[in-house]
């Protein structure tokens, strides 16, 4: 069966490692939304330029749309995007966020961390929406970026103590790939990311 997939944010760096294997996927339609995508280059997709803070250019965009990948947290957006579904039925969102929510972070990262972000919990974060409504969502609390070929990643439920300093963009994609087609199913889940390997590090290798 067709699956519609919604991209809010399509212009950014997890997209570019994002869309190509979405592609790859015979039963996947792409639709990227974002201020300039009709400018990306990607093949074989719908490209609908749009403010995400625009609920009305939101429903334009989730018109028959079944799954949304948001990647960027911002609150107030969130709260735009989740009226946005609201409207149109859509139950499924996939929010790229951030680590130290609950302030969960563990030594020795947790100092570094903190020290980085200005703060051991991370403030007005899109989770908070998520978790007070009714949708199918999944938050990604995603530890440090970086770009590498490495798609493995440990995926920590909430209550659990949050241990690694890093993780590549590929595995972030691997775990938004593995919850759409199904190998995955973190619904109503805030799910902190890492690399395997990367735990109890005081900050991570690229720093």
């Amino acid at each position: 069966m067709i699956k519609n997939i919604l991209i809010i944010g399509a212009g950014g760096q997890i997209p570019e490692v994002l869309i190509p294997l979405l592609l790859e996927q015979a039963d996947l339609n792409v639709t990227l939304f974002g201020r300039r995508a009709t400018s990306l280059s990607y093949p074989a997709v719908t490209k609908i330029s749009g403010d995400a803070g625009n609920v009305s250019e939101l429903v334009n965009a989730m018109k028959n749309q079944e799954i949304i990948y948001m990647n960027f947290d911002n609150k107030k957006i969130t709260r735009a995007v989740i009226e946005a579904m609201h409207q149109t039925g859509v139950k499924r969102i996939i929010q790229a966020g951030v680590l130290s929510v609950y302030g969960e972070v563990a030594e020795p990262f947790a100092t570094w961390n903190s020290r980085m972000m200005g703060g051991s919990v991370a403030h007005n974060r899109g989770v908070e929406a998520l978790e007070a409504s009714d949708l199918d969502y999944t938050y990604m609390r995603m530890t440090w970026l970086y770009n590498g070929k490495r798609k493995d990643y440990v995926a920590s439920p909430k209550g659990e103590p949050f241990l690694g300093a890093q993780i590549t963009r590929q595995a972030i994609a691997q775990f938004i790939i593995d919850n759409i087609i199904g190998e995955r199913n973190d619904v109503r889940a805030s799910i902190g990311l890492w690399e395997p390997g990367s735990e109890n590090k005081p900050k991570p290798d690229f720093y």
